[in-house]
């Protein structure tokens, strides 16, 4: 704890200013989103893992969160992204041509498709090469009744490809309701 201590004395100011900067970008862009998501609502996100060299760690702390009722705009140590929950029996080699299409136009901007139960259960990942079939095979044979559709950037990106990062995410929210592949999360299901 010696060590933590110290660095807290010698960076106090710096991670006040990242963690005042988290929040501030989340609640800016919570504006933008107000008339495109679903009952948007800012929220301390709890339960968000990030990478920590070759692995993952869970933080016991909040991030700051967009929440909707078919997923999360958030903040973390890691960047901003943005998670969909879709019905897995939708996903097909059209929706999958679509994204890609949508990725490629933004090279910042990385795409992931995993495990809603199982977080850790990566079927594709943007720096992979695609194979669409393998891609569905992989979905088809898990038992995920959900499936993740993460997008996401660096933290603390140029403002260019922030508001890249915000259109993809309206444009995939625009195409997965137009495929009717949206599920609700769970504290949702009663609306």
């Amino acid at each position: 704890m010696t060590d933590l201590k110290k660095f807290l004395e010698e960076n106090k100011s710096t991670v006040h200013e990242l963690l005042n900067h988290m929040w501030r970008t989340i609640e800016r862009i919570a504006i933008k989103f107000e008339d495109v998501l679903p009952d948007v609502d800012l929220e301390n996100s709890h339960g968000n893992y990030i990478r920590i060299a070759d692995g993952w760690d869970e933080g016991a702390y909040a991030n700051p969160g967009i929440i909707f009722p078919f997923g999360e705009f958030g903040y973390s140590l890691d960047g901003l992204f943005c998670t969909f929950s879709l019905n897995p029996n939708t996903i097909d080699e059209d929706l999958l041509a679509k994204l890609l299409d949508a990725i490629n136009k933004n090279e910042g901007i990385t795409l992931e498709i995993y495990g809603g139960d199982d977080c850790f259960q990566t079927f594709f990942h943007s720096k992979e090469e695609a194979d669409f079939d393998d891609i569905l095979q992989k979905i088809k044979s898990s038992k995920e009744d959900v499936i993740q559709i993460e997008i996401s950037v660096e933290a603390l990106p140029e403002e260019e490809l922030r508001e890249a990062l915000i259109d993809s995410t309206k444009e995939f929210y625009n195409l997965f309701k137009e495929k009717e592949c949206l599920v609700k999360l769970p504290n949702y299901d009663s609306i």
